[in-house]
């Protein structure tokens, strides 16, 4: 079942938090509303992106909106601040192997995971927030943006710490998020960088 949810649903912290709620034996209810909370974050996310993907059809837009992940969100972002051109193509095979990589890592860890009882001494624990360090870094080549993340992990764990619990991740990005856009204005930047090029790009 952890296999066929993996490609049902493309969302690994809820995927995770609902794989134990449903091991505890969780009532469905509790397990629903705790994966909105969690995946609250995407609404941002695709908010984000959606200037960019304006070009496609309203259909592409929603299967696209589908596969957004953090890792997918983190590699559009920095492709159309390079310049990148909006082309179903292209985006949707960055979509769907993360997917398909998402789903056979699932398979794995689900046949071989008896094999392994302890994943500490090989350092898998670490693999994670690696590679969101890896996908962070490109993106905090400006200032303005090195400066929200850094508010961001800031807001992160003070309200962690407040017992914000879930809601710590989605309250920190909307703080972040505004600060930056503050930040932004007082530059006379208000409509982002990459604004003056949304919409203008070409169709698949």
């Amino acid at each position: 079942w952890a296999v066929a949810m993996s490609a049902l649903i493309f969302a690994g912290a809820g995927q995770l938090i609902a794989a134990g709620m449903i091991g505890a034996g969780a009532p469905v209810l509790s397990i629903v509303l705790a994966n909105l909370m969690v995946n609250l974050r995407h609404i941002l996310m695709s908010a984000a992106l959606a200037p960019d993907v304006r070009p496609l059809s309203r259909t592409l837009r929603t299967l696209f909106a589908l596969e957004v992940t953090d890792e997918v969100f983190a590699v559009h972002t920095s492709d159309f601040r390079n310049g990148a051109v909006c082309r179903a193509p292209r985006l949707f095979a960055c979509n769907i192997t993360a997917h398909l990589g998402w789903i056979a890592g699932t398979a794995v860890g689900a046949f071989s995971g008896e094999l392994v009882t302890d994943v500490r001494p090989l350092g898998l624990d670490y693999a994670l927030p690696a590679m969101f360090l890896a996908l962070l870094l490109p993106l905090c080549a400006e200032r303005l943006y090195l400066m929200v993340a850094v508010a961001a992990a800031l807001f992160s764990l003070g309200l962690n710490l407040a017992g914000a619990g879930r809601w710590s991740v989605i309250l920190a990005t909307l703080l972040a998020a505004t600060l930056g856009l503050w930040l932004a204005c007082r530059r006379g930047d208000c409509d982002g960088p990459d604004a003056t090029d949304a919409g203008t790009k070409e169709r698949p």
